[in-house]
């Protein structure tokens, strides 16, 4: 019968060759001889019934369907190695978890939390690399999984809610005072603090009150949200944030909700994964871990038994 697919070193050959553009650094990387990996692309082409590369006197150059066979085949080597090495270093429970996590919700919600983590999943390790707004989730190199903050739609994606639909009016109190904060329509006389990749938050905060929302747009705009925490702290304007990363301002006094009211909006943080990531033994630890975390948030000794961390005696984040 014949095989499905390529063999395992036909196509650590063609990767190798593909990074290096070069059969003899190819077979450096490998420990192989020049004539094995030349002997590796060839076997790869025929099967393929496809020519890989153009041979050139200055080296070697991928041709389209090369390109394709690259790009379509890479997110499984990398699986394959992620499964192998966290398999061999942790027997399959537990592991290494490459995590995108926005710098706010990090510092304000997750961190604080890490030591409750390290202490019920000390055989799961978290490495926090670069985020970016809008990750590419169809060819996900860099990270093993993000949390997002918005309506839980990104290509190529799956994504579970976790926190942060519930928005608060914050400002401090000193500011609340001064230019009689007391109801929606004296937003007029404040000065709102914009996020710049959530530009309508405002004006849906209006629209959902009953507000004039021709002022909705104007303040001053910032980028991260811990940003705008820091100015509302400051008394420099009015800040309309997921409550999770108040939290601590709100029982410290440092910020204020002058109204007492707070707003269910359509986006969220979430936890998204490319498919192929999401049976990573480290990633349904740290998911299960996640969601515990958000079920306890108002009352941390509530129990769960469908819920791994309760059927220990619960230590509150």
């Amino acid at each position: 019968m014949k095989r499905l697919c390529p063999t395992i070193s036909e196509l650590n050959a063609f990767h190798a060759s593909a990074k290096h553009l070069a059969f003899t650094m190819a077979a450096k990387e490998l420990c192989v001889t020049q004539s094995a990996i030349s002997r590796h692309i060839a076997g790869l082409e025929d099967y393929l019934g496809q020519k890989l590369f153009l041979r050139k006197t200055t080296g070697l150059e991928l041709t389209e369907a090369g390109a394709t066979y690259l790009n379509a085949t890479r997110p499984a080597m990398a699986q394959l190695e992620s499964a192998t090495a966290q398999l061999m270093s942790y027997g399959g429970d537990g592991g290494a978890l490459n995590l995108s996590v926005p710098p706010t919700f990090a510092t304000q919600w997750l961190f604080p939390r890490l030591g409750h983590f390290k202490r019920t999943l000390p055989q799961v390790t978290l490495n926090f690399v670069r985020y970016e707004h809008a990750h590419d989730f169809s060819n996900a190199r860099d990270f093993d999984a993000a949390i997002q903050y918005g309506y839980g739609n990104w290509p190529s994606a799956n994504a579970r809610y976790l926190t942060g639909e519930e928005l608060s009016i914050v400002c401090s109190r000193t500011l609340r005072d001064s230019i009689g904060l007391r109801e929606p329509d004296d937003l007029r006389k404040a000065t709102l603090l914009q996020h710049i990749e959530v530009p309508l938050a405002w004006h849906d905060w209006m629209l959902e009150h009953h507000c004039d929302t021709s002022g909705s747009r104007f303040g001053p705009g910032f980028n991260q949200y811990s940003l705008i925490v820091r100015a509302a702290v400051s008394g420099f304007g009015v800040g309309l944030v997921p409550t999770c990363i108040v939290e601590d301002e709100l029982l410290a006094g440092s910020l204020i909700e002058p109204f007492g009211k707070r707003f269910k909006s359509g986006q969220g943080y979430y936890l998204c994964a490319p498919t192929s990531k999401t049976n990573l033994s480290a990633f349904k630890l740290v998911s299960a871990w996640l969601d515990h975390c958000c079920k306890h948030i108002d009352v941390p000794d509530k129990k769960n038994a469908e819920c791994l961390f309760c059927r220990t005696p619960h230590v509150s984040p």
